[in-house]
């Protein structure tokens, strides 16, 4: 059997004009591998959206990465004053991983 590390999955939901910025925040808390996936609609508390609505919806990115609990916390402690203000959508959870020195 294969070993398996627990590892934390860290996804957050950003207007894609400000995905940059937490891209640069997360890697100054450590997090230097993540994913960035495009969102082509959802329904949020201002009700639905679609990113080619033509009603100037801003566009949606989600930021992916799998890191150890610290660089976690560090990330947090990073975005916590500017999460209302962004509209960020945060979710972690506990992940099994292969290769547990890469996360």
């Amino acid at each position: 059997m294969i070993a398996t590390y627990t590892r934390k999955r860290i996804d957050i939901l950003v207007d894609a004009p400000l995905c940059e910025w937490v891209v640069e925040q997360a890697a100054a808390a450590g997090i230097l591998h993540h994913s960035v996936l495009p969102v082509q609609s959802g329904l949020g508390r201002g009700g639905p959206w679609r990113d080619d609505d033509g009603y100037a919806s801003v566009a949606k990115r989600m930021f992916v990465a799998l890191t150890n609990a610290d660089r976690v916390d560090a990330l947090l402690d990073r975005l916590a004053p500017d999460i209302e203000r962004c509209g960020l959508v945060i979710a972690i959870q506990d992940v099994q991983v292969v290769r547990g020195e890469r996360f």
